[in-house]
């Protein structure tokens, strides 16, 4: 069989109108050139990344970020040859809050005659490039982010494209480029001053993988201040990427064999403090008059579970739906994306009370 790829490259690889060195457009040749490599090569890394070496591939899409070039298909959706398309970037799928986000982001876009494409990228938003590359290169015309932008290369593409990106979930203040979502700091604060009004003085934080992830340090970084304003010992747990109920028990059991003063719980998830209530069960160990225990996002089981969890409220739908409208106005009116911030509401259920007296611990 014939290889067109390899044939005409040029038909697929168009250049995009980004001014090049001497004012010409990027083309696909010039990747070739600053990546060492044959023009098949590129076109197969842009469109078959599959059949190519992973040390190859980082090496044509890194002499492409460089270059600021992107394939012919987002190449027309940026030139308003429209694909009425939107790309959304999502740690997982297999995550309630993810999952209600990208619930709320798709509804809008079918409501509005748009398609979405999701794509998982893992909880690291360092290193999320490829991830958004692959969906500019299939005819994105914008795209929302899960959390903050921590990645250079997509940071240095994005200034060198006009592609509308939006960072959702997060509220962040500081931050380039627009965000939609709560502060996932004060929200911390709230959880830990409650805890702090029921006379609790050993509350440990077990908190999701930190690395890129906007989300988990601002919660652990609110903890740990809180604690250290009121003279209190910090006790953190922090469980790795894709972590799963039973990780969040471990993590609990850990606490409790190295603190047994420990007199409550803050989880930086709902799930992380699933787990930590399914392990006081198989302890024995009474909650909330011997611990409380709290979570983070009120996530559909959150009231349904044998002690209903105390936890942050956060609308993660109503977030999804803002952040699709608004990609939508900025791509057919042009409309300016803008930041907005969401409050998320403190839920107190029964999973919290006050700080048990010493003969009544958990240890």
């Amino acid at each position: 069989m014939r290889n067109h790829a390899d044939e005409d490259p040029g038909g697929e690889e168009q250049s995009m109108k980004i001014k090049g060195q001497g004012g010409r457009g990027v083309t696909v040749h010039d990747v070739a050139k600053l990546a060492n490599v044959s023009i098949a090569t590129v076109s197969r890394v842009l469109n078959k990344p599959e059949t190519v070496n992973k040390e190859m591939s980082e090496r044509v899409l890194q002499a492409a970020a460089q270059l600021g070039y992107t394939t012919n298909s987002a190449g027309k959706a940026l030139r308003l040859a429209r694909t009425r398309t939107i790309g959304t970037l999502l740690p997982r799928l297999d995550d309630p809050i993810f999952s209600e986000l990208a619930h709320g982001i798709q509804e809008t876009l079918f409501a509005q005659e748009y398609a979405g494409f999701l794509q998982t990228s893992g909880y690291d938003n360092t290193r999320i490039f490829d991830a958004a590359l692959r969906l500019f290169n299939r005819g994105a015309e914008g795209l929302l982010v899960f959390g903050r932008v921590d990645d250079e290369r997509l940071l240095e593409f994005i200034a060198k494209n006009p592609i509308p990106v939006l960072q959702v979930y997060s509220y962040l203040e500081d931050h380039p480029l627009p965000s939609v979502g709560i502060d996932n700091a004060r929200c911390t604060q709230k959880i830990a001053e409650l805890m702090l009004q029921f006379g609790h003085k050993h509350v440990a934080l077990i908190s999701g993988p930190t690395r890129g992830n906007d989300r988990q340090q601002a919660r652990l970084n609110a903890y740990e201040k809180i604690m250290r304003d009121n003279g209190l010992n910090t006790v953190v747990q922090v469980v790795q990427p894709g972590y799963t109920i039973n990780d969040g028990g471990m993590a609990f059991r850990r606490i409790i064999e190295q603190n047994p003063n420990v007199t409550s719980v803050m989880c930086n998830t709902d799930l992380l403090a699933c787990g930590v209530l399914s392990e006081c069960r198989k302890l024995g160990i009474e909650v909330p008059r011997q611990l409380s225990v709290s979570g983070f996002e009120d996530v559909s089981f959150a009231p349904l579970l044998y002690q209903p969890l105390t936890t942050l409220s956060v609308p993660s739908g109503d977030i999804g739906r803002h952040a699709a409208r608004a990609m939508i106005a900025n791509l057919e009116h042009g409309e300016s994306l803008t930041s907005m911030q969401f409050e998320a509401s403190l839920i107190l259920r029964d999973s919290v009370a006050a700080a048990p007296k010493a003969s009544d611990r958990a240890a």
